[in-house]
């Protein structure tokens, strides 16, 4: 699914992952610690991408009121251009894909990630992981 809705969005200039990002920096402005902190990424990764929304023209950087050091990142009118563009997309892909599954599939498909989730806790809580 995921490949798919990358091969959709490319046609609007954008991949899944500039999206997740557009649609982050939309609600407000944030510092590249905070979204590289939120998408569990390394510094260097999102600044990369952070990066390219720029040179694209969908983020800007800005001083953090707060902090001289620090730039805080929000989205532009193109990128929320692109974001309105490209989200009905990936809605629609995320609709007709779930969209096809009948009620005790999707039932199914919510127990095992319940399942997987309960799974994943525990062995966090065994290894000590914070």
């Amino acid at each position: 699914m995921r490949r798919l809705i990358d091969a959709y969005l490319a046609c609007q200039g954008a991949s899944m992952a500039q999206l997740k990002l557009l649609a982050y920096l939309a609600e407000q402005p944030r510092r590249s610690t905070d979204i590289a902190s939120f998408f569990d990424q390394a510094p260097r990764t999102v600044t990369q991408a952070i990066d390219a929304l720029e040179q694209n023209g969908l983020v800007s950087r800005s001083p953090a009121p707060d902090d001289r050091r620090s730039k805080l990142v929000q989205i532009t009118d193109a990128g929320r251009a692109t974001l309105g563009l490209a989200m009905p997309l990936y809605d629609d892909i995320v609709g007709q894909t779930f969209g096809s599954l009948t009620a005790d599939e999707l039932e199914g498909l919510d127990a095992a990630i319940k399942h997987l989730n309960r799974l994943v806790d525990h062995l966090e809580t065994k290894a000590s992981v914070p």
